[in-house]
């Protein structure tokens, strides 16, 4: 069962939002929502600056390659199901033992000041709680909170105009009441991929 995990951007009285689908088909099932301004908004260039800027043009063009076949065995996810989204390119990758655990990496191309468009928006959101992954600037955030039911939302910056927004849905196992750990992992996991890049 494919579940989906929706972005929902807005600025102003617009907002567009996109959602998964499988096989050509757009889901159905519930949704998950975070906020994020769209590229038509200013920035007021609030979040902590990324230091060391990444590679990213990998995963521009497919958000699989955020996680090495490596990476992804580690973490016992997947190869990944490539998908497009209105803000860019998305991949769902699924526990290999359990389909009903889900994570989906989107690069947020339609932002054009990264984790800043983030935080520009965050009195949008039901949580708001900046962190660093891996040495980078992150956030984790949502505009539903989700985390005691296994849906956690965690924005990385790997450029200062680039974040990526990685998205937890985890029905069993302790990611299902502690689901952030989870998209901590995971973008560790990315920025190690990415420098390797």
């Amino acid at each position: 069962m494919r579940r989906s995990l929706v972005f929902v951007f807005a600025a102003a009285a617009l907002i567009a939002g996109c959602s998964g689908t499988k096989n050509g088909t757009p889901s159905s099932e519930p949704s998950y929502t975070t906020g994020a301004p769209s590229a038509s908004s200013g920035s007021s260039g609030s979040a902590p600056k990324v230091s060391s800027p990444l590679k990213t043009s990998s995963i521009e063009s497919n958000a699989c390659s955020a996680l090495s076949p490596a990476k992804r065995s580690e973490l016992g996810l997947s190869d990944g199901e490539q998908g497009t989204t209105s803000v860019g390119p998305g991949c769902s990758l699924f526990a290999v033992d359990d389909r009903l655990n889900q994570i989906d990496i989107s690069p947020v191309l339609a932002n054009k000041n990264g984790l800043s468009d983030v935080y520009d928006t965050k009195a949008n959101d039901e949580y708001f709680e900046p962190t660093e992954i891996a040495g980078y600037p992150a956030v984790y955030a949502a505009a539903l909170d989700g985390r005691k039911s296994g849906k956690c939302g965690l924005f990385v910056g790997v450029t200062d105009q680039l974040a990526v927004n990685i998205l937890v849905q985890y029905d069993h196992g302790a990611g299902a009441s502690d689901p952030c750990p989870v998209a901590r992992k995971v973008g560790e996991a990315m920025i190690e991929t990415l420098k390797e890049g």
